[in-house]
């Protein structure tokens, strides 16, 4: 059987790549030749068996125009070559199958709109980007050599199913996956180590630490949180780990609010482990998110996960493992729900074992066999 994924680039640390990179071993492991079709941006050099990396041209001077020659490229390269099975994990117009891992392009455009006032909406919705991105999104979604649409949450295949209707009957949701097994050592170390680990960090001991993960923060909901800090006891205090063009305005509002004692930003970091050691709690009251894996990461790790109803991980949150925010938009409502991480919540092994079904093996080969199952059904 011949594979192709497309995904045009490669950076270390991307979860899309490392997804990617996973998914592509799940399928060699399966006997399949595989293909990855990708730009001359793209060192995939932890590729290795039956797997050839095919380079396309893609120009890279702004995004729309990384869009707009990628998906050329591969158009044109798949007209020639013939594939049992085509999974894109990108925004191009031609496969059988597509991994919809960064969500409903449109319902980002609502959400953003429905945040924002109106003529920064208007700025949205006549960019040209946007205006391109949801145009490919439709001919992707709509097209006849469309089999399965696979995304990772029930809250993307809803708002899929709002925009595209015609396209419901596509849809397949396959949770996103976690290192489950590989987190244990972590785990462990986490709860025999944390005192010590929090003395290097040089945070004191007797606090309730909970911790923000994220790049892009005002999407991602950081003020909010910021704000409901300050309706919380003196003793519980944020971690930020992430990056923000803007970081200067956060550190700064944090001093406005009297809180520069209790927010501690730590920038982006490659090894986000020692931060989940340490923390208590993990919060996320973002705009949206798919699916986020950092929020998933923080349930494998025992962290009793505070996010809102606008990540497709809250799908995935049992009683006493979390709490889901209704109302993201109020910081009383984030207040509310951090503080139910106070008191009442389960044991970090517990919480921890709630996730255990979302290893990602067994989650790469839900994907697999659908493209197989889907092929073999031709």
């Amino acid at each position: 059987m011949r594979v192709a994924i497309i995904k045009s680039n490669f950076t270390p640390y991307g979860g899309a790549e490392k997804y990617a990179m996973r998914l592509i071993k799940a399928f060699v492991e399966r006997d399949m030749n595989v293909d990855v079709l990708t730009s001359e941006h793209g060192n995939w050099s932890g590729l290795h068996g039956n797997v050839r990396q095919v380079i396309l041209k893609q120009f890279r001077y702004n995004n729309l125009l990384r869009l707009l020659t990628f998906n050329y490229s591969t158009k044109k390269y798949l007209g020639k070559e013939k594939y049992d099975c085509i999974l894109g994990m990108d925004s191009t117009e031609y496969q059988t199958h597509l991994r919809v891992g960064g969500g409903c392009h449109a319902a980002w455009i609502q959400r953003r709109c429905d945040e924002s006032s109106p003529l920064r909406c208007l700025s949205f919705r006549i960019n040209p980007f946007h205006r391109a991105m949801i145009e490919m999104e439709k001919r992707a979604f709509l097209a006849q050599t469309m089999k399965r649409i696979i995304c990772n949450s029930y809250l993307v295949k809803k708002e899929i199913a709002h925009f595209y209707p015609e396209a419901e009957s596509k849809v397949t949701v396959v949770h996103n996956g976690v290192e489950w097994e590989e987190f244990s050592n972590a785990f462990e170390e986490g709860n025999r180590n944390k005192d010590s680990i929090l003395v290097e960090m040089g945070l004191q001991k007797d606090k309730f630490y909970f911790l923000f993960i994220g790049s892009g923060y005002e999407r991602k909901g950081l003020i909010k949180a910021v704000q409901a800090l300050r309706l919380l006891p003196e003793h519980a205090e944020l971690i930020v780990v992430g990056k923000d063009k803007h970081e200067r305005f956060y550190v700064s509002f944090c001093e406005k609010e009297g809180l520069t004692d209790r927010v501690h930003f730590f920038g982006p970091q490659k090894d986000v482990i020692p931060f989940l050691q340490i923390s208590d709690a993990f919060v996320l009251p973002t705009i949206y998110d798919p699916f986020s894996n950092a929020s998933l990461e923080a349930l494998a790790m025992g962290l009793y996960t505070v996010t809102s109803d606008a990540n497709g991980c809250s799908e995935v949150i049992k009683e006493g493992a979390g709490f889901v925010i209704r109302n993201s938009r109020e910081s009383g409502s984030v207040a509310e729900a951090m503080s139910t991480a106070l008191s009442g919540r389960l044991p970090k092994k517990e919480i921890r074992e709630s996730v255990r079904h979302l290893d990602f093996q067994t989650q790469l080969k839900k994907i697999v066999e659908i493209c197989l199952e889907d092929t073999e059904n031709e």
